[in-house]
């Protein structure tokens, strides 16, 4: 293993114009205030991270464990005094939640009025290291504060598992584009993701695959986003779109969504939401799902019939509406807002109306256009299928996203008459960008191109900045997103290009050259399996020819259940080794290479 040499450079001034270094600045989002200094500061291995209260020391860690993966120099988290040179991190609740000011003179003051302010102080800071490897910053203030409360992103982990090695990536990319929540979508037909005490016989597997998480993942993987600044909302979806066990647990089953005329599916509910609650104690919301429920069949029973007579409801529509009021009451007494999606119709036609205490998630205002929801009394969240939803190959560039969209604006990608441009007076609370259906190994590649374009216009629709602005700061913050993340950078030599389906075509021997910060060793694998600190070590370019293949099945399609090509394949993964043989990072960087003759179609 080589040796890391870190050199102590004292702190040190440069002058600079001031103009030049606000300029120079690649922040995303763009904060709501820069005032610029002269010169820099430059920290090093000297300095250290003080947090003055007892309450920041996870992001004191979180934050030098950063700034090492970045720049290879680590700073020591201490109590104390602090002293010039040093990174210093404070609550201040005057300045109100999400508010940090960030000062960069004879050291780093982050101050901010909650722990998330902080936070996000600290990402600015990571940022404004810029693309070297030297931990210099410019001498400047920044004072900060988001648009908008609601900057959501929606992980589908029930139809395409994603173990949570696969989401804590997602979180780190969250913190440092302060988006503030992470919702997760635990349950759909395909699978129930959440690992219930109480209902056991809930819990999924696929081909001998688990699909469901334990207890002490979610709560491991709760600790590190509330440790980031991020929050993860749970979603549980009803009365449709879940696992059949779900529906056989209470009552009849012979509608395709559960049975919502049966108080035992409330009793069960209840048990089951307060488990949910007691694992994602931080979130304040609770997503109880509510939309795209087909009716057909339901309330024909005479039991049904006579449930929804006794409570005044006169079609399944009302009865639909009735679950959620009651779901709402569930998630109340547990201390939760609640979330629901765009699903109902007012009062369902049956008089059951919905309260004005729940917050709606607009999609695809069908059911409910947002200005409609608005002019009614309710709070809304845009998650607007154009441009906001990433459905595998369905998806909407940043450029788009920062030029044609904005958070009052809804749009749709079939129906090309739904534009709806309400007010910014009115009740829009975010916005959330939604992942569906897409293998865990494409989330990172996929959001990481878009998902800032639509923090910044959250965070400051007002600043005034290009698209070619922002793409230049975006490279840079995305740069910085692949050093703390521990992403093996990968070179290839060879390749005649073309791909299909995140495979790289090759016929003639390939060389790879792989390199990482000066924090590790790689170690890297050729047959698909996960590296270890027992692989063998990358110490020059490699060569890959069709030796290196194996014949397999590729691309799976669950609606015809054939695969679609057999190919020779090769999958390189690599990944950061500390002396200890311990990871460096959150990823293993994938490389998929498929051979092919050179006369090949």
């Amino acid at each position: 293993m080589k040796k890391t040499t870190v050199m102590l450079l004292a702190v040190a001034a440069v002058s600079l114009p001031a103009a030049a270094g606000r300029e120079s600045l690649s922040l995303v989002p763009w904060p709501k205030r820069v005032e610029p200094g002269r010169g820099f500061l430059t920290l090093t291995a000297s300095s250290r991270i003080v947090p003055r209260q007892p309450a920041l020391a996870p992001l004191a860690k979180v934050l030098s464990d950063e700034l090492y993966m970045a720049t290879a120099v680590r700073l020591s988290v201490a109590d104390g005094e602090d002293r010039a040179g040093d990174v210093v991190l404070g609550l201040e609740p005057a300045l109100g939640e999400e508010r940090y000011v960030l000062t960069v003179a004879d050291r780093v003051v982050i101050r901010g009025g909650d722990y998330r302010a902080v936070a996000w102080g600290t990402a600015t800071l990571l940022q404004g290291i810029g693309p070297g490897r030297e931990l210099r910053l410019p001498r400047m203030k920044i004072d900060d504060k988001p648009n908008l409360p609601y900057r959501g992103l929606l992980i589908d982990v029930a139809r395409k598992w994603h173990p949570v090695e696969a989401l804590r990536p997602l979180v780190e990319m969250c913190r440092l584009y302060k988006i503030k929540f992470m919702q997760l979508h635990l349950n759909d037909q395909q699978s129930f993701t959440f690992p219930s005490t109480a209902f056991p016989q809930l819990r999924s597997s696929y081909r001998g695959q688990r699909r469901t998480y334990t207890l002490e993942e979610l709560r491991g993987l709760v600790r590190y986003a509330d440790e980031r600044g991020v929050t993860l909302v749970p979603e549980l979806e009803g009365p449709g779109h879940h696992s059949g066990a779900l529906r056989k647990l209470w009552g009849r089953t012979g509608t395709s969504c559960l049975d919502m005329a049966n108080e035992a599916t409330y009793r069960g509910l209840e048990k089951l939401f307060g488990e949910v609650c007691e694992v994602f104690a931080s979130s304040p919301y609770f997503h109880i799902g509510a939309d795209e429920c087909y009716l057909r069949g339901v309330g024909k029973s005479s039991e049904e019939k006579a449930f929804m007579a006794s409570r005044g409801i006169a079609s399944p529509g009302g009865l639909y509406n009735y679950y959620i009021v009651r779901v709402h009451q569930i998630v109340k007494a547990h201390g939760k807002q609640t979330i629901c999606w765009e699903g109902f119709h007012r009062d369902g036609g049956g008089g059951v109306k919905i309260p004005k205490d729940i917050i709606v998630m607009v999609f695809e205002s069908r059911y409910n256009p947002a200005n409609n929801l608005v002019r009614l009394g309710y709070r809304v969240i845009n998650a607007a299928w154009k441009p906001l939803y990433v459905v595998n190959k369905r998806n909407w560039p940043a450029q788009y996203i920062y030029e044609s969209w904005n958070p009052w604006l809804w749009e749709h990608h079939i129906n090309r008459r739904c534009h709806i441009q309400l007010e910014r007076t009115d009740p829009v609370l975010g916005a959330q960008m939604c992942a569906w259906e897409q293998p865990a190994e494409r989330e990172l590649p996929s959001l990481r191109t878009r998902l800032h374009a639509m923090s910044e216009r959250l965070w400051n629709p007002d600043a005034g900045r290009t698209y070619e602005d922002f793409a230049r700061r975006a490279q840079v913050a995305d740069n910085l997103l692949d050093r703390v993340l521990g992403i093996v950078e990968v070179k290839v030599q060879g390749l005649p290009g073309g791909s299909r389906g995140g495979f790289f075509y090759f016929w003639d021997p390939i060389t790879v050259e792989l390199s990482c910060p000066p924090i590790g060793t790689i170690h890297y694998t050729t047959d698909g399996s996960e590296p270890t600190a027992a692989s063998p070590t990358y110490t020059g370019p490699i060569t890959l020819t069709a030796a290196h293949t194996h014949p397999e099945k590729l691309f799976f399609n669950h609606r015809t259940k054939r695969y679609e090509a057999r190919g020779d394949v090769v999958r390189l993964k690599a990944r950061i080794f500390d002396r200890a043989g311990r990871p460096l990072g959150e990823v293993t960087t994938v490389r998929q290479f498929w051979h092919k003759r050179a006369d090949a179609p």
